[in-house]
């Protein structure tokens, strides 16, 4: 895959790059460059990840050594969302749920294993100088809680931004509410002698209601990665899919971004008399036969559900056999 190529590859499906001309730039300069992804273990992992997954896969794909960034000590520090005595658990359950979820090739490294190393604190006092409050409240805006900003809510994007440093990566890729973070990581690293970090943002991952992104917060507009494939079915067929409509279609969405990422393909299951079963080779083909009505919504929800069992099944398994670590997000 030559430089353009892997380059094309990667600006799929982003919302913006910073900038596009540094990442050719090091697509030419460097063989295997570094690139990473951080989650925070903040609630139970759900489907939401769909659009990060399916970049970080792009990502590998064009060649880089990519890192997934466990923030555990950051899930503590957006408000304790997750209690101290939670992390280890969580970040273990992260770990798998995600390499099942396809992130494969991938370095799983937690926040906790450099992050409270002298070098790095250090790090965090020396830009903590620099920065006002109200700067580093902007850039936690979208990413933390703040209802009544917490002093470890200013210290979540100084950290975030010090982990590119910490991680050793050349880009940092994250879902566009990550923007001011990284905006400021890049203004503010080469204060301290370090390189800003090439950005590469994604929209965010629709919810089952079709309304703004999927959040573990909210329970009824989110699927677990280890749900039943009762739950599963529920899920979908309560999902909003309009007939004929592309944009904010959250079934849409998790076939082109789940299904046909991983599998290259999709078979719709429908009766005889509707048309019979169809196995679609591209994604753009499903689409035009959807948009044309030739692909009723019902149709394409229980298909989308099968295809979601069998893709999600490993981790049904995993929790199956787990039940006791998965106690905690019952709360």
């Amino acid at each position: 895959m030559n430089v353009e190529e892997k380059l094309k590859l990667i600006k799929r499906d982003t919302e913006e790059i910073v900038t596009e001309e540094e990442l050719k730039n090091l697509l030419e300069k460097k063989k295997h460059p570094i690139s990473y992804w951080g989650v925070a273990p903040t609630g139970p992992p759900h489907i939401g990840y769909y659009r990060s997954v399916a970049k970080q896969i792009d990502l590998i794909n064009a060649g880089f050594r990519h890192k997934v960034l466990i923030a555990d000590l950051h899930a503590y520090l957006d408000d304790r969302k997750a209690p101290w005595e939670e992390l280890e658990i969580r970040t273990k359950i992260y770990e798998k749920c995600l390499d099942l979820f396809g992130l494969k090739g991938v370095e799983f490294v937690r926040g906790s294993d450099f992050e409270t190393n002298e070098k790095y604190f250090l790090d965090v006092l020396r830009m903590s100088g620099l920065l006002t409050t109200t700067r580093a409240e902007r850039a936690a805006r979208e990413v933390c809680r703040m209802n009544v900003p917490k002093v470890s809510e200013l210290i979540y994007p100084i950290m975030q931004s010090l982990d590119c440093v910490g991680l050793e990566v050349d880009v940092a890729y994250g879902g566009i509410d990550q923007r001011h973070v990284y905006m400021l990581s890049r203004e503010y690293l080469p204060k301290l002698g370090y390189d800003k970090p090439i950005s590469i943002f994604t929209p965010l991952g629709i919810s089952l209601s079709g309304q703004g992104k999927m959040s573990a917060s909210e329970k009824k507009s989110r699927l677990e990665l280890y749900a039943s494939e009762d739950k599963i079915r529920e899920s979908i067929k309560n999902a909003f899919c309009p007939a004929k409509v592309v944009d904010g279609n959250p079934v849409l969405e998790y076939i082109k971004f789940i299904v046909f990422q991983r599998k290259g393909s999709m078979k719709i299951i429908r009766p005889e008399k509707f048309g019979g079963d169809t196995i679609y080779k591209s994604y753009e083909e499903l689409e035009k036969d959807f948009v044309s009505g030739e692909i009723h919504p019902l149709d394409l929800k229980n298909s989308l559900s099968e295809e979601l069992i069998e893709i999600l099944r490993p981790i049904r398994k995993f929790y199956e056999s787990h039940l006791d670590m998965f106690k905690i997000f019952e709360k």
